[in-house]
């Protein structure tokens, strides 16, 4: 549907004019005993739609064009245009940004490949490592305590032997040379010589058996007792290095993980920015007028809007509101009092100062059950019986009458009127 500028632009300066004036507040004429109620409204389109920035990371932009305040569009029409020059910076930086964090990503998968390696070559050594001492551990106990015995138990009876040996060769010397009358130079130091090595082995016994004796009672405990504390350090080592092989693999994997999230952030962002580069022409989602700025329930603000070329618009702050002037209906503030008095359902007359000649019916469609803001509630009404072309347009102030009960128009006035339900003040 296509909207005429002139005829929009007219009835927005009467809506815009007439507006101010508004005021929610109730009236109450005695007309015979029975009592009307007066209450203020707005007209509001039923669709409208808002038409904001919408830029998380872009943050502020500045706007290089706009349409005017109340100019008829068309769908898919282009309302607002921005600056795209700190734009195109900030997703130069982006990218940047996003091309240092795959570098340092590929370098932290390659450390991360590397640590893994590293690791695997270090828990294997401290299997080795606790194997060994286990085995060594196994040898001294199986084998080794009981050779170390018996060795100083042989040195014992080997050096008694010796001795054995070295005094029956003496006596035996000794006995043939006493045989002798004569006794030669050389037979004495052949006896000497014989007495010496039975000195000797008289005294590498002696030191062979307090060896022994030590090595048995001192040595060999003292022995056990350092191979039993070195497999339990060995086993203490080898439980510490598996420990920290699992938590220094945890933090790897923290880290990792960390430095991809990270990368797929930046990765992100830049697609976002992307996105957002791709708005900063606003266009229109459906036919109709669009208003600068945010409307609150139907109405828009009391001062003039500031948007203009050069403005800085936040992100995600709505600059325009695009209302669909085929379909309205009127919003109303009611107070706690006037609920008593007004009811979904419950009839009433519509006349509108900017066009006085002009009379509608509505019907209330709902009422809020808790107030949308201190003690106001929200009540939406209906127009019936308007016909099209009329020069209704959206904002425009109206004044409800509702009748009092038992005083409705006939059913013939009614009946016709739902016929008409639904039908728009301008096409």
């Amino acid at each position: 549907m296509r909207f005429q500028s002139s005829l929009s632009a007219a009835a927005l300066m009467v809506a815009l004019a007439v507006l101010p004036a508004f005021s929610p507040s109730l009236a109450v004429a005695d007309e015979g005993g029975a009592k009307k109620v007066e209450v203020s409204g707005v007209l509001e389109a039923v669709q409208a739609r808002e038409i904001a920035t919408d830029t998380e990371h872009l943050g502020a932009l500045k706007i290089k064009r706009l349409v005017d305040h109340g100019t008829v569009v068309s769908k898919d029409q282009p309302l607002v245009w921005f600056e795209t020059e700190d734009v195109d910076k900030k997703i130069k930086e982006a990218e940047t940004a996003f091309r240092l964090s795959q570098l340092s990503l590929e370098a932290a998968e390659f450390a991360h490949e590397q640590a893994i390696a590293t690791a695997e070559i270090e828990r294997s050594k401290a299997e080795r490592s606790i194997a060994k001492a286990r085995q060594d551990h196994e040898n001294f106990m199986s084998f080794d305590r009981d050779r170390q015995v018996a060795s100083a138990e042989f040195d014992i009876k080997n050096a008694k032997a010796s001795l054995e040996n070295a005094t029956e060769e003496f006596e035996q010397l000794e006995q043939m040379y006493k045989e002798d009358d004569l006794t030669e130079e050389s037979e004495e130091i052949v006896l000497k010589r014989a007495k010496q090595a039975v000195e000797n082995a008289q005294f590498r016994l002696e030191g062979v058996e307090v060896a022994s004796e030590r090595a048995i009672t001192q040595t060999l405990p003292n022995t056990v007792a350092s191979q039993e504390e070195a497999l339990v350090m060995a086993e203490m080592a080898y439980e510490k290095a598996m420990r920290e092989f699992a938590a220094a693999a945890e933090k790897r994997e923290i880290e990792i993980t960390k430095a991809r999230d990270a990368f797929h952030e930046e990765e992100k962002k830049l697609a976002e920015l992307h996105e957002e580069r791709s708005r900063v022409v606003l266009s229109s989602p459906i036919d109709g007028i669009a208003l600068h700025g945010k409307l609150t329930r139907g109405r828009i603000g009391d001062k003039p809007s500031q948007l203009e070329k050069g403005t800085a618009v936040a992100g995600n702050q709505v600059v325009m509101t695009v209302v669909d002037p085929s379909r309205l209906q009127v919003r109303l503030d009611l107070n706690e009092s006037q609920l008593a008095t007004i009811h979904e359902g419950d009839s009433c007359t519509v006349k509108f100062p900017g066009m006085p000649e002009l009379t509608a019916r509505g019907e209330v469609s709902s009422v809020g059950i808790v107030p949308f803001a201190g003690s106001k509630y929200d009540c939406v009404v209906k127009l019936r019986g308007v016909k099209k072309r009329s020069g209704l347009q959206p904002l425009m102030s109206c004044t409800l009458t509702f009748e009092p009960e038992g005083d409705d128009d006939n059913e013939d006035e009614k009946e016709g009127d739902d016929q008409e339900d639904g039908e728009s003040a301008a096409e």
